[in-house]
């Protein structure tokens, strides 16, 4: 019993000798590169939905005005008190397109919408662009990717990272009384 005990404590002595310090890891500048890649991947990506909607703009007989929003759109693009803001109830039809003019969905597939401005579930493009068509007035915008469904798509029909056309038509603006 004595040669095991004398065999644990100089087991125990020489196994503290090599004391290892573990420092903890940064990923500071694993996080810098990855910012830095994503900021650039996400620019090359706009200026190549910006050349697709500028050549698809240039191949047609309409007129586009580019909003500050960074879409474009058919109509003059200005908004005026009688179209529709955050609150009110839009009841619109639309379709929507890719750049090779085909039709993703279909305006009897999309159905008749009537949704509360700001309160809807719908890109950021689409709520911004139907504050600037008046009641009975309709307008096609050129949405980059980054305001029509992003990276992601819609998971169904749409890809992520897909500049998108919509076709909007407003049917009736009921605005709400504050």
């Amino acid at each position: 019993m004595k040669y095991i005990i004398a065999i644990i404590a100089i087991f125990a002595l020489t196994a503290c000798k090599n004391k290892v310090v573990q420092y903890p890891v940064s990923y500071e500048d694993d996080r810098a590169k990855f910012m830095e890649f994503s900021q650039d991947r996400n620019k090359q990506i706009l200026n190549e939905d910006n050349e697709l909607i500028q050549n698809y703009i240039d191949s047609l007989n309409l007129e586009f005005k580019r909003t500050s929003y960074g879409f474009w759109i058919s109509n003059s693009g200005e908004s005026t008190p009688t179209m529709a803001k955050t609150g009110d109830v839009v009841k619109y039809e639309y379709e929507v397109l890719n750049f090779d003019h085909e039709v993703i969905y279909s305006e009897e597939e999309n159905g008749e919408q009537t949704i509360m401005m700001g309160h809807a579930d719908i890109p950021r493009g689409i709520q911004i662009a139907l504050q600037m068509i008046e009641k009975g007035d309709s307008a096609t915008v050129l949405l980059p990717s980054f305001l029509a469904y992003g990276g992601y798509g819609d998971r169904n029909k749409i890809q992520g990272n897909e500049p998108l056309i919509f076709k909007i038509q407003i049917q009736d603006i009921r605005k709400n009384s504050r």
